[in-house]
């Protein structure tokens, strides 16, 4: 069976000829009730439709961080799965600044179609709004979720001229040069920013300065350099200065040892009890994309993910390739948002 859905010109001939019959109320309600049904059954068959056909046209996934970013890489790798398979130019857009926040904006402004998508990490979900009072948009209701594509640990590092050899020795070392040491991070109120907050209270680092970053590179490129003294960092930004040796891994924020570095420790087997930071990037889009492009996107996210050559090389980089249903996803960034929410607070971290 199919239903005919009246064309925007034809839906204004109609409901002028309704408003012409509601003095005769037998013909009104008739009318009335097969406007119903056909909007009711046309409107499954064209969602239905929308999504066999999609994508029609070019998609991006705005990367709210710069290139060579962890984020970066996830799009990348994503953007490139989706082109091949669909034969739809993908484009990645990095939209840097304001912890990720710009990019994500952006995104939450443009049509809910699947067209504009976000590769973004917690912070944007489950993080920002318990730093700032005032957001650019509300992570529930202004996006979309479709699938996380990774879980991954981040490494504690420190340039190979500083003399320690673990995080034992780094904790003595920034106590016997108060003032005078210095960590970076991909910006304030990120990920590598929090965990080392919190690093700094478990270990009494009070005198740790934070030096902020628009995105991980320029941070870690003044960490090989030696302008800031530590860093905690995802594997795909600083995995190829530690196999080079610029870089010295002291720890894994993680409560499990990393799979692709497993003879390093733990930084609650370093020292600090119960230390425990996963992080998570997933695929979002703005609000309203249907249901059953969603569920196209979502399930090819996971073929991607699930693809041994993508895994080889996202588990390369140090992360750990993951993908989700929208609904594990939403409960994901909601039980975080508690999590990191109660983290912030006892940590007293604020941004303006």
């Amino acid at each position: 069976m199919s239903y005919w859905l009246p064309s925007p010109f034809n839906q204004a001939l109609l409901f002028r000829k309704v408003n012409q019959m509601k003095g005769n109320k037998r013909k009104f309600l008739t009318m009335l009730a097969m406007g119903l049904v056909v909007g009711l059954g046309a409107l499954p068959v064209q969602a239905l439709a929308q999504a066999q056909g999609f994508p029609t046209k070019p998609i991006t996934i705005v990367a709210p961080y710069p290139p060579g970013s962890t984020t970066d890489l996830f799009a990348r790798t994503i953007a490139q799965h989706l082109q091949k398979t669909w034969g739809q130019p993908v484009v990645v857009e990095n939209k840097p600044g304001n912890t990720g926040m710009i990019g994500a904006t952006q995104v939450t402004h443009s049509p809910g179609d699947g067209y504009t998508l976000l590769l973004g990490s917690q912070a944007l979900y489950s993080v920002n709004h318990h730093l700032f009072a005032r957001m650019p948009y509300d992570a529930t209701k202004d996006f979309t979720p479709i699938s996380l594509v990774a879980r991954l640990p981040s490494y504690f590092v420190v340039p190979a001229s500083l003399p320690v050899n673990n995080f034992k020795e780094f904790v003595d070392y920034v106590k016997a040069n108060p003032g005078k040491i210095a960590y970076g991070s991909a910006g304030s109120g990120t990920a590598q920013h929090i965990f080392m907050e919190m690093l700094k209270i478990q270990t009494g680092m009070t005198d740790l300065l934070h030096v902020p970053y628009k995105g991980s590179p320029p941070a870690v490129t003044d960490l090989v350099g030696g302008r800031v003294q530590a860093m905690i960092d995802f594997g795909p930004s600083i995995m190829a200065h530690i196999r080079a040796g610029k870089l010295k891994v002291l720890g894994v924020s993680t409560a499990r040892r990393s799979k692709a570095m497993p003879d390093v420790p733990t930084l609650a087997e370093a020292g600090v009890p119960g230390f425990d930071a996963t992080t998570w990037f997933a695929l979002h889009g703005p609000a309203g994309i249907p249901t059953d492009i969603v569920n196209k996107l979502s399930a090819e996210i996971r073929n991607a993910v699930n693809d041994p050559e993508i895994r080889a090389k996202l588990e390369a980089a140090g992360t750990e390739p993951d993908s989700s249903t929208p609904k594990v996803l939403l409960d994901t960034q909601t039980a975080d948002s508690v999590k990191w929410g109660d983290v912030i607070r006892k940590a007293n971290i604020k941004l303006d």
